[in-house]
């Protein structure tokens, strides 16, 4: 496993979706064949008639529709095609809708955004991602009724967590599965389920919060960026007992027959958007981001190598 480590912190700074690989598919019908990615927009080709974008479902499914929903309209306003937002049930479909031609460009995690590039055989790019994706981070947090304490690493934990019940967030998330695992046995020498009394998976951070704060798990690991929006009365309730060290995660990937002068546009109104105008404000917001900035594919590779690693992430 040093190998890996050594590889993450070499991408360190890294930021996404991921797909268990049950194959669930789009849950608005945009399998129509104006809506398809894969009739139009290459290198050579014309735009498509519609955009169509999509994301993992790592937060309330109503907050979802209304902030991709914001997205969807304030591209469409920069790029001068219509643009709309497709809800897709679990992490698997928004990898599965980008890769067969329903969606042309998706809201991905780490292990999503890998994935997206191994589906499509490197047919995706990705367009940009948040300031705080190059950098993101997990934290391991726990019921506080239950008298969890913050702890000095994940030894520490595993040896006060023994018999507690935990959970992680999707098992096919990065920052609610991929890299809390791979910590958590790095730092322990044993697969959670070795320690606790029993794994689940909520299936998204808002969940594993809420979880955590009710005393259905005496503790979890979730992204930071969903906790530190959380109220406080949950955080009260589910105080952070450990923070991980940094990695790469978020972007939203496209896929490349879209073309490069489309692309091109698509990532220039993303990245140009700022907290000066309500619509940015409205948008960045929601994203816990500053702005968004220009990232290449191969800043993943540090998840990759964890992924290739041996980490059941489903699929």
């Amino acid at each position: 496993m040093t190998r890996f480590l050594c590889l993450l912190i070499a991408f360190t700074g890294m930021f996404a979706v991921a797909a268990c690989g049950n194959g669930n598919t789009p849950t608005n019908g945009a399998n129509t064949p104006d809506n398809t990615a894969g009739g139009g927009g290459g290198n050579g080709g014309g735009a498509p008639a519609k955009i169509i974008i999509t994301a993992i479902p790592d937060d309330n499914a109503d907050k979802l529709k209304e902030h991709f929903g914001a997205i969807a309209k304030y591209l469409e306003g920069k790029i001068g095609i219509p643009v709309e937002y497709m809800h897709v049930e679990n992490y698997a479909a928004s990898v599965t809708a980008l890769a067969n031609g329903q969606a042309h460009m998706s809201w991905m995690g780490g292990v999503t955004t890998v994935q997206a590039d191994q589906k499509t055989e490197g047919g995706a790019v990705v367009v940009c991602c948040r300031d705080i994706d190059k950098k993101f981070k997990t934290y391991f947090i726990g019921n506080a009724e239950a008298g969890v304490r913050k702890v000095d690493d994940l030894k520490m934990m595993a040896e006060k967590g023994e018999g507690a019940s935990f959970t992680f967030g999707s098992k096919g998330s990065t920052s609610g599965h991929l890299m809390p695992r791979y910590y958590f046995k790095k730092q322990s020498g044993k697969n959670p389920e070795d320690v606790f009394g029993s794994v689940s998976y909520s299936g998204s951070h808002d969940l594993t919060l809420e979880q955590v704060a009710n005393g259905t798990h005496v503790a979890g690991a979730l992204n930071y960026a969903t906790y530190d929006k959380a109220s406080q009365e949950l955080k009260d309730k589910a105080p952070i007992i450990y923070t991980t060290p940094t990695y790469v995660d978020y972007s939203f990937v496209a896929r490349k027959d879209l073309g490069d002068e489309l692309i091109g546009k698509i990532r220039d109104a993303l990245t140009s958007l700022d907290k000066s105008s309500d619509e940015g404000k409205k948008i960045l917001g929601f994203m816990k981001a500053e702005k968004l900035v220009k990232a290449e594919m191969s800043e993943w590779d540090g998840i990759k190598a964890v992924m290739e690693s041996g980490v059941d992430i489903g699929g």
